[in-house]
Parts: structure tokens; C-alpha cells; sequence
């Protein structure tokens, strides 16, 4: 008698391949036999969410002998389980969910489809994306009558991007965009291609109508593809800048598994991490490690140094944010193979070994973290040797400390070699230093080098770091100058570097002001068209610069005399001999700024600026008028601080030679206080001004000084009149009259 089988597949959609079967009797022969199955979900995977399990619809065929016999649609749901009689033991079943309206089964039969031609056949992407189908098959061949079951396990079409926000400060993401993108799959998996031969490639993208601003998952589903190029392009915004973050995916895209964006911003450095793990295992039995062991560090096996701490039982290692340089032995029966090691200044390195007793070492070397730097969490992803995938729990997470100590001001130490140079002169407060409860800080400084820099408590643990100023400095010639700051607890010292470029004027000092000794030449902004302190022709000379004018040559003198600035330039301009008539080179008629109205340190090398009105009046602003002509003294209006008498002395200087010019008796005086001799004079020299084409010569001489004066209400101070009538007077002149610049020192709060 000719026995009728039917038999039942269950579709579980699971990611193991067992269903929990209700066990029943044995079936009687030549009866009906149905069993039930309960869909069940992923089991210990944790990672699909919820509606990803969702089957809208459920259909079969069958292909014997490479033909297509059978079709099953509308297959109803029973509870959780999916029911499909079959009478036949040939061929070979396969079954898609979530496909209606997208593969019509008896189209296909009609048309004859063979089964290869089935086993390649392409799904496109809809308008909403791709279709979050499953598809899966089972051989009926050889089935023993006494199997009243046959499961089948159906794996999804699509891959899954997550989103991972791992940075130091504050972030959000509000869009990705996939580039080359594939808009077609196969329905079934084919061995060696992922995409059919035919696909177009398109842009595959999400705004977020709000920022997404921590993980999310599921932001991104895309069809299995071979990978053409494909790009995936963040956009972020951390800590207030607008990032485009783009890293091109490393492999193909392959079904059922999950992807994660990874967006990673260590400071300095902002980067977009892709890595993936199985979604579900599938029907296919895959090699997986035991876990029952989890990855670890061995703590006593790795003697882990100083400010190194070990958590969640080796699974965690925290790291102090100054220099480490260890070894750790990671605990695990099996080999492993260092995956990824992210992290900055950090770096890992697998040990070479020669036996079981020494495998699975890896030196471990993180650089020093400076003041301000914020530390961040990765992770050292192991994978097992022999296997092909990596998974979340052979990894040991890394968390890199944050330097508690930080700087405010232009200094950032996070550099190479940790120093800072300024690349000008600067001085007073160059940065304040928070330090953390228990630290302490000095400064350091090679042989033979100033005590520069100083430290100036603050309270609460801040110290000021303040550069300071030496009168001319014999050694101030652009030179790079360097000192440590040394941060100290007592066990770990850290060591920055500070420099500047040490520039200095020679100056003299009267009545609380460093005036500087010579006129500003060339650049005024530029020390490398100065005259610098540490190349003062009079020091070189052993005397003072009143008397160096004294001795030195017509053409010393004229180098010394000819310059003179109209407006905001800096452009210094030289007395030249047009047609017989004496001028400022490129002097200009049309000059919109008034050089006394300009900030006082607009036009000066960096830590001196032009003296005030007030600053001028300690010298010139006498109880009578002040005859220059002669040598004599002057008693001031307002006394500083009681001193009131200014010493005259002045000289000529004759035969200079400016072109086909030679003019004589030109004018030099030297102002001094009695009370302070210890200090040589400040000595005026410089070009008569000149405000119209007439030059520089007024009243049948050259000496008529106009100087530059900081006065925002645009006052200043001219000698005025004829040889015979020679005196000061307050006069702030026009905007495009010429003037001599004569700096001073700007306030500094250290002089060593």
C-alpha cells in the first residue's frame, strides 16, 4: 500500500537554527501529520530590534530536477508558526517572507524559470529603500518518512549601520550618505558575488529632522553588495565645528550583519571607525569561540606600573593621562590576533612568541597627555585565530584619563615634543595653570640661560606664568628662548617647553619711562630693521649715544637721522634730495590716518609702543617755554613723583651729505634728570616734518621734529621756530605731516 508523508517546515525566524518543538506521538501511518512551532526570537544575541522579526507575508516553491513543480502562497500564520503540507520527497524547497508584490511566484512558474536562473534572481531597491526580506531553503531530498519536520531558517537580505558616538565634548550628527550604493541584490546568497552583473549604483542618504546626539541604531539599511568604492559620509558637529567625516568601507557588504559608524573625536583628531558583527548566524553552522571565558588581562602576569589600574576583573584598564609603556598578557585558551587599537598617542603591538606560555602579549605604549587634553574610551578588538569574524566580547576596553591639570591663554602644549613656541617676543602673562589638588610646579632653564619666566601664585591652585623683560639685553638678538614649566605629584614629573624669541630695543630710563635710545627705522613693526640691544653702536663704542653722535661719521649719523612715518603704515621713509630740494621719500599729500589717534602699539615691534601725551609732558611740559637752542634745564608743570627738573644739553652735526646736498648744523639734545645720573639722557635727533612738496627745511633749517605722540584726541609735541628761536611746543599737527617714532618699553610686570 503506497504510504502518504506530508510533511511540515516551520519557518523560524531565528538567528540559531533550533526551534522549540512541542514533542507529540509518533505519527500513525497514512494519517495527517502537522507540527507547531513557535517563532522564537534571536536567542543570546541581543541585537535585532523591535518589528525587525516582522513577517508581513509568507511564500514557497519547489524546484525538482531544475524545474519549478510547486507554489505555495497566502501561506497562513498559526499562532507564531508558519505551516507548509508536502506531499513530495525530491527537489529542493525554497521559501521568501516580505516579498509579495515584489517576486510573483506564478509568473515565474508560467515562465518556465529554471533553477539556476532562480538561484540569481535580483530584487530591486523600492522607493522607501531596500526590501527587508528573508529568504531561505531546504533540501527534500532523501527525507526519512519518519521526519514529520524539516526547519528552515531564514536570513535577511539587508545589512544593518548603527551609529556610535564616542568622543571627549559635545556632539551630534545630522545626516550619512552612502555613495556607490547598490540598488539591486540577489535573493539568495551566490557563492563568490554579492551583487548581480547588472546593478546601477546610486546615493543612499538620511537627515535626521533632529541631531542625533548619542548611538542610535538602525540608521541605515542597505542590500548585500559587492563593494564598487562604496563611501559613507558623515555629517557632525563636535564641540561646536562642523565636521565631514568620509571613510571609504573596507570589504563587502553582506547580508544579515550589523555595520556600526563609529564617530571618534580624540582632541586633535576626528575620525569615522566601521565595524561589523553578525546579525544572526543564519542557516549555515558557523565556527564561534566559546565564551564561556571572557577575554581578560591577567593582572598578575602583566605587573601593570604605576597609575595603571585594572577593572571588571581585567576587562577594563584604566590609563593616567602621563606616559605608559607596559606589556600585558590578555588571558584566553586561544591565540588571539589584535584587530584594531584606536586611540590617541596610543599604540599597541602584538608580541612575537615561541611558545603556549608566552602567547598573547602585547606592549601597550600611551604618550603623555597635556594640560587640556581630554582622555576617551576605545577598545583593543581581538579576534580569534582561525576565525573570520570578530566579536564584541574578545575585546578589552581601554579608558585613556584626561590630564587634570589645564592652561588658559595662547599656550597649548599638545605638540610634538609638548612646547609651545610663540614664534615673536611676548612677555608678561603668557598662560594660568590650574593644577590638580597634591601637584606642584617650577621652571626650569638650561645653563647659561635668564630666569625669563617666573610663576606667580594665583589662589586655588592656579599659578600665572609670566615672561619677563631685561633692559638691554646683550643677548635680545632674535634669538629662540626657552624655558620648562615642570608639573610635578610628587612621583611623575611632566615636562613643556615655552619659547619665545627674545628681541629687545636698547632704551634708557627717566622719570618711570624706558624710553628707547634711537628712532624707529624701516618696518617700524620689525625688530630686524631695528636697531637692537644687543648690536647698540654706542655700547660698542663704551659710551653714550649722545656722545656716540658726537663722534660718529656724517653717513652713521644720516642712517641714524633719516627717517620719518605718515599714517598707519609702518613704512619708514628717508629724507632724499628731489632737484636740490631735501624730502621724505614717498611722502603723500592724501593720508587718512593720524598717527597720534592709532592705538600706541599699532605701530611698534611687539612689547613697545609710541609714549602718550602723558608720558611726553614728564620731559617736555615746563612751567615756561623750553629754548632748545640752548643748553640749560626746564622745570616741569607736574612733577613726577617730586622730581621737576630736566637737564638740556645740545649739538650739531655738520656736513651730512644727502644726495647733491650737504646741510650742516643739525640738531641733537640730550634731556636728563639731575636726580637720576646713574641713567644716560634720552637724546632727540631726526628730519624736520614735512606737510606739503616744499620738504622738509623750514626757516633755513632741517630741525623742526614733529613727534609721534599716542593721543586719541590727537595732541602732540613740536619743536618749533628758527635757530635763533628755538622751543617746544604742543602741537598734534595734521594727518599727513611727518614724524619721527621714538618708542618706549610697554608696561611689563617682570624685569630680571
Amino acid at each position: 500500500m503506497k504510504k502518504n508523508w506530508t510533511t511540515v517546515l516551520m519557518m523560524s525566524l531565528m538567528l540559531a537554527s533550533a526551534c522549540n518543538v512541542e514533542e507529540r506521538p509518533s505519527p500513525v501511518p497514512g494519517g495527517e501529520r502537522i507540527v507547531r512551532a513557535a517563532v522564537s526570537g534571536y536567542e543570546g544575541s541581543g541585537l535585532s530590534l523591535d518589528g525587525e522579526n516582522t513577517v508581513d507575508d509568507l511564500q514557497a516553491c519547489i524546484f525538482d530536477k531544475g524545474r519549478m513543480t510547486a507554489v505555495f502562497e497566502n501561506i497562513p500564520v498559526s499562532g507564531n508558526a508558519y505551516e507548509i503540507k508536502v506531499t513530495g520527497y525530491s527537489g529542493n524547497m525554497y521559501v521568501l517572507a516580505n516579498t509579495a508584490g515584489l517576486v510573483d511566484l506564478t509568473a515565474l512558474q508560467s515562465g518556465n524559470i529554471t533553477e539556476e536562473e532562480w538561484l540569481r534572481l535580483g530584487l530591486a531597491t523600492n522607493r522607501d529603500g531596500p526590501a527587508h526580506f528573508f529568504s531561505g531553503s531546504v533540501s527534500l531530498d532523501g527525507v526519512s518518512p519518519s521526519q514529520t519536520e524539516l526547519p528552515v531558517t531564514l536570513r535577511r537580505g539587508v545589512a544593518r549601520f548603527d551609529l556610535q558616538i564616542r568622543t571627549a565634548g559635545v556632539a551630534s550628527v545630522t545626516g550619512i550618505e552612502f555613495r556607490n550604493v547598490a540598488q539591486s541584490a540577489y535573493v539568495f546568497p551566490v557563492d563568490g558575488e554579492y551583487s548581480p552583473a547588472d546593478v546601477s549604483r546610486d546615493v543612499a542618504k538620511v537627515t535626521f529632522d533632529e541631531p542625533v546626539t548619542s548611538d542610535t541604531q538602525a540608521v541605515m539599511y542597505l542590500y548585500e553588495q559587492a563593494n564598487d568604492g562604496i563611501e559613507v559620509k558623515v555629517e557632525a558637529v563636535l564641540d561646536g565645528k562642523s565636521y565631514t567625516l568620509t571613510k571609504t568601507l573596507s570589504g563587502d557588504v553582506l547580508r544579515n550583519t550589523v555595520y556600526t559608524l563609529t564617530v571618534r573625536k580624540d582632541n586633535i583628531d576626528v575620525t569615522l571607525d566601521i565595524t561589523f558583527e553578525d546579525w544572526g548566524s543564519g542557516g549555515d553552522t558557523e565556527l564561534t569561540p566559546d565564551r564561556s571565558k571572557a577575554v581578560a588581562v591577567d593582572v598578575h602576569g602583566s605587573g601593570l606600573p604605576y597609575g595603571v589600574e585594572a577593572l571588571d576583573g581585567g576587562r577594563t584598564l584604566v590609563l593616567p593621562h602621563f606616559a605608559s609603556d607596559f606589556i600585558i598578557s590578555v588571558d584566553s585558551d586561544e591565540e588571539l590576533e589584535l584587530v584594531s587599537a584606536e586611540g590617541y598617542l596610543l599604540s599597541v603591538d602584538a608580541i612575537p612568541y615561541s611558545g603556549a606560555d608566552d602567547m598573547n602579549r602585547f606592549r601597550i605604549s600611551k604618550a603623555l597627555y597635556a594640560p587640556g587634553v581630554q582622555g576617551g574610551e576605545t577598545v583593543l578588538q581581538f579576534r580569534r585565530k582561525g576565525l573570520e569574524r570578530v566579536y564584541p566580547e574578545d575585546r578589552i576596553v581601554l579608558k585613556l584619563s584626561s590630564n587634570p591639570a589645564y592652561i588658559e591663554g595662547e599656550m597649548d602644549f599638545d605638540s610634538e615634543g609638548y612646547a609651545y613656541d610663540f614664534g615673536r617676543y611676548v612677555d608678561n602673562e603668557l598662560g594660568v595653570l590650574t593644577l590638580p589638588e597634591g601637584s606642584t610646579v617650577s621652571v626650569r632653564f638650561a645653563s647659561g640661560e635668564d630666569p625669563w619666566v617666573r610663576l606667580d601664585a594665583a589662589g586655588n591652585n592656579r599659578w600665572r606664568i609670566v615672561g619677563g623683560w631685561r633692559p638691554n639685553d646683550p643677548t635680545a638678538n632674535g634669538r629662540r628662548q626657552s624655558a620648562v614649566v615642570v608639573i610635578s605629584n610628587g612621583v611623575i614629573e611632566e615636562e613643556y617647553t615655552v619659547t619665545r624669541r627674545n628681541y629687545g630695543l636698547p632704551v634708557t630710563w627717566l622719570h618711570g619711562i624706558w624710553w628707547c635710545k634711537y628712532n624707529a627705522m624701516g618696518n617700524s613693526r620689525s625688530f630686524d630693521d631695528q636697531i637692537l640691544s644687543s648690536e647698540d653702536p654706542a655700547v660698542a663704542a663704551g659710551m653714550s649715544l649722545f656722545d656716540y653722535l658726537a663722534v660718529c661719521s656724517a653717513d652713521e649719523y644720516r642712517s641714524l637721522w633719516q627717517w620719518a612715518y605718515q599714517g598707519a603704515s609702518g613704512h619708514g621713509m628717508k629724507v632724499v634730495d628731489n632737484n636740490g630740494v631735501l624730502v621724505m621719500d614717498g611722502f603723500s599729500m592724501n593720508v587718512p590716518a593720524h598717527i597720534n589717534k592709532l592705538p600706541a602699539d599699532s605701530l611698534s615691534p611687539d612689547g613697545y609702543e609710541l609714549p602718550s601725551m602723558e608720558d611726553f609732558n614728564r620731559i617736555f611740559d615746563a612751567t615756561d617755554y623750553v629754548w632748545m637752542m640752548w643748553n640749560g634745564t626746564h622745570r616741569l608743570k607736574t612733577p613726577w613723583e617730586g622730581h621737576d627738573i630736566i637737564k638740556r644739553v645740545q649739538k650739531r652735526k655738520d656736513n651730512v651729505t644727502v644726495g647733491s646736498q650737504t646741510i650742516s648744523n643739525l640738531y641733537y639734545a640730550a634731556m636728563s634728570s639731575p636726580d637720576y645720573p646713574e641713567h644716560e639722557p634720552v637724546v632727540w635727533y631726526g628730519p624736520g616734518a614735512q606737510w606739503n612738496d616744499d620738504g622738509i627745511q623750514h626757516a633755513n633749517h632741517y630741525n623742526n621734529i614733529l613727534f609721534g605722540v599716542y593721543s586719541p584726541k590727537g595732541e602732540g609735541w613740536y619743536i618749533a621756530g628758527n635757530m635763533d628761536a628755538f622751543y617746544l611746543h604742543k602741537n598734534g599737527a595734521g594727518t599727513r605731516d611727518t614724524r619721527i617714532l621714538r618708542f618706549k618699553k610697554s608696561d611689563v610686570e617682570y624685569i630680571y
